[in-house]
This record gives C-alpha cells, sequence and structure tokens, in this order.
C-alpha cells in the first residue's frame, strides 16, 4: 500500500496507480503506435525498456498535440499494413462510438504476432473527452478483440474490490490530505472482504487490462 499513498499524494487516482503498476510488467520494442494517447502520456514510462531494442512511439489522436491527428471515428490510421509492433489503446475505447472500426484498424497496421495492449475503465465516474459512450465488459472486450481477429487475448481486472470502487469515485472532489487518510480504511475493508470471497474482485473492477495477439496462421487465413 505504500506505494499507492505516495501516488495519492501525488494527485493520481487509486485507478491510475494500479493501471501503472500493470504496465510496469510490459516490456516495448520497435514500432509502437498509441490510438489516444495525446500530449507525452506519462505511462509510457511505465514500460520496461531495453536499451538493445529501444521502442519507437508514434502518438495518434484528434488533439493538435498528437504526433498525427486523425478522426478515430472515421480515419483509417495512417499507417501500412503489418507495420507496426505494438499498438495501444489506454483509456481510449470509451471515448470512441466506432469502437469496432478503429479495433480492426489496429488488428490491420500490426505485423504478424504484432500485440494490441490496453486498458479501458469500468467503475468510474463520467469522463468526456470529449465524448465517453460506454463501460465495457470482460466479455465485451473478448468478444470484440475476437471479432477483429485477434487471438491469445487476455483481459484482468484491475483494481481490488467494492471497497476501493467506493474510495476511487468519491476522493476526486476531496483534498490531497483526506485522500490520504482515507485510503487505508478502504484498503483494509477491501483485504477483509476479498479474505471471506476471494472472487469478489471480479465484480468490482475498476478497469479491464487487455493485450491481445495478431497470429500468423490466422491472418493468412483472413487474407
Amino acid at each position: 500500500m505504500d506505494g499507492l499513498i505516495v501516488d495519492i499524494w501525488r494527485g493520481k487516482t487509486m485507478l491510475r496507480s494500479l493501471m501503472n503498476r500493470r504496465i510496469s510488467r510490459v516490456g516495448l520494442y520497435g514500432d509502437v503506435i498509441d490510438i489516444g494517447g495525446g500530449f507525452n502520456p506519462e505511462y509510457h514510462n511505465f514500460f520496461k525498456k531495453d536499451p538493445n531494442k529501444p521502442a519507437k512511439f508514434v502518438v495518434v489522436d484528434l488533439k493538435d498535440s498528437a504526433d498525427k491527428k486523425i478522426n478515430l471515428e472515421t480515419d483509417h490510421l495512417p499507417f501500412s499494413d503489418y507495420s507496426a509492433d505494438y499498438v495501444l489503446m489506454f483509456n481510449l475505447l470509451e471515448h470512441v462510438y466506432n469502437h469496432m472500426f478503429v479495433v480492426s484498424e489496429a488488428f490491420r497496421i500490426l505485423k504478424s504476432s504484432g500485440r494490441l495492449i490496453g486498458f479501458v475503465p469500468f467503475l468510474v465516474n463520467y469522463h468526456p473527452d470529449p465524448h465517453d459512450y460506454f463501460r465495457y465488459t470482460k466479455e465485451a472486450l473478448m468478444k470484440i478483440f475476437s471479432s477483429a481477429g485477434f487471438s491469445e487475448i487476455n483481459i484482468e481486472e484491475i483494481g481490488r474490490g467494492p471497497f476501493a470502487v467506493n474510495y476511487n469515485n468519491l476522493v476526486l472532489s476531496m483534498p490531497r490530505f483526506l485522500r490520504v487518510l482515507l485510503l487505508p480504511f478502504h484498503y483494509l475493508l477491501d483485504s477483509i472482504m476479498l479474505g471471506l470471497r476471494p472472487k469478489i474482485g471480479e465484480r468490482y473492477p475498476l478497469g479491464y487490462f487487455f493485450e491481445a495477439r495478431v497470429i500468423k496462421v490466422f491472418r493468412d487465413r483472413l487474407n
């Protein structure tokens, strides 16, 4: 919990802190296309880095600050087929109404064995940027990615339990010192709840981290 306290004091939400922790277990290299990353996204810093195989990030967004500005609802990604090693989609899909289009575009530009990596919030507040359309369940994400052609789909709940959900949504309007003071109380209550009912975290996710891969044999069949 020490790391959470530090992050909360620095102004992060519990959701963002837990998401960053999960990202820190992932290594990237080669050509990385970040869809919807905005300007200089902080989460890039949490990926594992390999100096022998550096990652080159290109951010695609509807914002002027992006490396490449496009309309994610209607515009094809400005990259050739099979050109990216990774595609990132962090906190994006809830803001895109035409989500199957952008997921299919990610599949198109990924190389064989390329990976889609991302995150969507679930039990969180309404947050338009500029719109906020959806909250995806684990089952919905699985269907979306498999329908687009992805394989080896892994979707993980990010969060703790019902008290973490309550804490994450309530403290946004509180001063920082109160956020820190209230964290241990909610953390302890979730620990008790998880000890009594270990699977309850599956029912109260703050969000979902996902990974999916393009399999060469399956891609060849599609073509």
